[in-house]
């Protein structure tokens, strides 16, 4: 896991405490603003962890390093991959007509090989939820939807199983997981997992 900048909370904590420095030492410049809030929302982790090493190196210059120092492992955002896409009005990737190319729908024996991958390694990439749920499907125009099957009423890490937290750590967990499911399919990738109820029967 790369660990990439503070959680908000602690950003923010690290950067008022950053600031009082600054306010007491006019020849200091302002410590760097921290993506949090739109911030955090609007910007990749490439951008995240460029924004906090800024931080780190004007704590570092600032004699007051026990200030970035301070912020504990638990209350990092960590990631395997980290995302460098620009993000889009919606916080996802942003569209870009210029060099975006339309994706065709794979051939069926390919969608087939891929869910037999989800399959065979289903246990692995769901984890703590993997003996209630199970892949069932590719869909959409492009096959790039997912669909899995929840048989039971646990919830997933994430939140619910058609909403996320509101707790971005809490979040993460259902990016990482996608990501989990789109390097067992490469070269096939899904955008969206949807998940509904299923019996056990099914």
């Amino acid at each position: 896991m790369k660990r990439v900048c503070p959680n908000p909370l602690p950003w923010n904590d690290v950067y008022q405490r950053l600031s009082a420095v600054s306010q007491s030492r006019p020849d200091l410049p302002k410590p760097p603003v921290p993506l949090i809030l739109n911030g955090w929302v609007y910007s990749n982790d490439a951008e995240k962890m460029r924004r906090w090493e800024d931080t780190v190196l004007w704590a570092k210059n600032a004699f007051c390093d026990e200030i970035v120092q301070s912020v504990s492992v638990e209350d990092y955002y960590c990631t395997e991959e980290l995302t460098t896409y620009e993000v889009g009005p919606l916080g996802g990737p942003m569209y870009r007509s210029w060099d975006y190319s339309s994706k065709a729908r794979p051939e069926n024996e390919a969608l087939s090989q891929a869910m037999q991958r989800l399959v065979n390694q289903w246990s692995f990439l769901a984890g703590g939820f993997s003996s209630h749920s199970r892949p069932l499907g590719f869909t959409g125009a492009k096959g790039r939807r997912l669909v899995v099957g929840v048989s039971s009423d646990d919830l997933p890490p994430w939140g619910t199983w058609d909403s996320l937290s509101t707790i971005e750590s809490k979040r993460r967990t259902f990016t990482d997981f996608r990501q989990a499911v789109n390097r067992a399919i490469k070269p096939l990738e899904v955008d969206h997992i949807d998940f509904i109820k299923t019996t056990t029967e099914q």
